[in-house]
């Protein structure tokens, strides 16, 4: 029984399993498990065990992409500080202090793995992607309102947490990496990408068949589709931006129309969310992800026939189900494209730019009467005017400067992977004109590995040609 366990305990052993295919799927299931059952505390211990052992025995950052892209999952609505619930379960008892320790062991282990595998070697302005955008970009959200009689000292914390999220995020992982071929990663990005659609899907049923705030008079309730680690804009972002590594599964993974079938449901739980924004970037997602995928790869004439005939059967329940489907999505057929008071919140973000041009009113200097859903700042719904508001033109040219070197691999020697990544990236980037997802951290954490995995890619294609190029000459001479 000692050598069974010793074996299962070993180092070889460990490293085989954080890396393989099952990692992903125990995290999930204990962020699940967490989530559904309002343990998310305890199991949390769980979790950052895993990903600290990940750290210890690993020369990659697979497995803590895993960890990073799932943690959030584990909040329970009912637990949540956010809204619906506003609770401080977790500053209570023994909790806050559980999380704290759990919390510096997982930046022990996590500094333990960069000064191990010499993650800073090579890091440089010359050689390392977007280190000198993402610099000027952190500089500036540090400024973020200063000299203004609005700035408060909340600023530099929420500043910080957005650096984690673009800087330290992007470096890491893209760091992290270099012993990881790009396609080999985006596989792995790929079969990630369907464990977090499943675990959304799951977590917005559940909440569907157990919520008595879902369905009023026989329609959907939007302020009801709250999880625990947000509400239905941010749940609704949060599956739109996996649409397209499914479709990249189909494509490169095994079973593939279990990718498609994942794809499909996360298209269809992103209009459960109720979040308009959702409704058009996810259909736009998944349409352009059709569209691409009809005319590439190898079952491209089977796949037209299928999309086909689910275009036609859509089209033929969205007929016969009308009253029904209108019934139940009332809230998008009264809105319709009315601004919902984003109009007065523009107003307002520009009105802070002309009194603070240069640094804004900081990111809690935005006073509007929108109530905000938990400890975050209130938004203006929209990057441009949020980043005008709370960091004044410095901030929106440093984030534009950040923007235009992020579009270089997807717009130079384009490829399968870099394209699914990129209508990935656009969808949240088009999302966030009309909403906050971008300044909402979480969400960067996917944009930002899936920047790391583009420029892994674009880094070896040029190598590749440096190297054939190179050759070339060599024949010559």
């Amino acid at each position: 029984m000692k050598a069974r366990i010793s074996d299962i305990l070993s180092k070889k052993t460990l490293k085989a399993f954080s890396e393989g295919p099952f990692y992903p799927v125990v995290i999930a299931m204990v962020a699940l498990f967490g989530s559904l059952t309002g343990f998310e505390i305890v199991l949390n211990l769980v979790f950052i065990a895993l990903t600290c052992v990940s750290l210890a025995v690993c020369d990659t950052l697979k497995p803590f992409t895993a960890s990073l892209c799932i943690f959030i999952f584990q909040l329970s609505v009912k637990n949540s500080p956010f809204y619906p619930s506003y609770s401080k379960h977790y500053l209570t008892g023994w909790r806050f202090p559980a999380l704290i320790i759990s919390a510096m062991a997982l930046i022990g282990f996590l500094i333990y793995f960069i000064v191990k595998n010499e993650l800073y070697r090579g890091l440089s302005l010359k050689k390392t992607p977007l280190l000198l955008p993402l610099l000027v970009l952190s500089a500036s959200l540090l400024l973020n309102g200063a000299f203004s009689d609005a700035w408060s000292y909340k600023n530099l914390i929420y500043a910080s947490a957005q650096i984690a999220a673009f800087l330290f995020v992007f470096i890491l992982l893209y760091q992290g990496f270099k012993n990881e071929k790009a396609d080999a990663l985006g596989s792995y990005f790929a079969y990630l990408s369907m464990i977090m659609a499943l675990i959304i899907s799951i977590e917005v049923i559940a909440l569907y068949l157990t919520s008595d705030n879902i369905f009023i008079d026989g329609a959907i309730n939007k302020v009801g589709v709250a999880l625990g680690w947000g509400i239905w804009n941010l749940v609704g972002a949060s599956a739109v931006v996996l649409i397209p590594m499914n479709f990249y599964g189909m494509a490169k993974n095994k079973y593939p129309w279990l990718y498609f079938s994942v794809a499909t449901l996360i298209w269809l739980v992103s209009i459960l969310s109720m979040s308009r924004n959702a409704l058009i970037f996810g259909t736009l997602s998944y349409a352009a992800c059709v569209l691409i995928f009809s005319f590439v790869g190898e079952k491209k004439k089977i796949f037209r026939i299928i999309v086909l005939i689910g275009i036609a059967a859509a089209g033929l329940f969205a007929i016969v189900f009308f009253d029904k489907i209108y019934s139940l999505f009332k809230d998008f057929f009264d809105r319709g494209l009315s601004d919902n008071g984003r109009y007065a919140l523009w107003r307002s973000a520009f009105k802070n730019f002309l009194e603070a041009p240069v640094f804004g009113k900081g990111f809690y200097g935005f006073n509007t009467p929108v109530d905000t859903f938990g400890p975050m700042p209130e938004s203006a719904h929209n990057t441009v005017f949020q980043l005008l508001s709370a960091g004044g033109a410095v901030s929106l040219l440093a984030y534009a400067f950040y923007r235009f070197k992020t579009a270089i691999p997807f717009i130079k020697k384009p490829c399968l992977l870099k394209t699914m990544l990129g209508i990935s990236v656009l969808a949240l980037i088009l999302g966030s004109l009309l909403d906050n997802f971008i300044f909402d951290i979480y969400p960067t954490f996917y944009m930002s590995a899936s920047l790391a995995i583009a420029f892994k890619k674009y880094n070896e294609e040029n190598e590749a040609h440096d190297s054939l190029a190179e050759q070339s000459s060599r024949n010559k001479n």
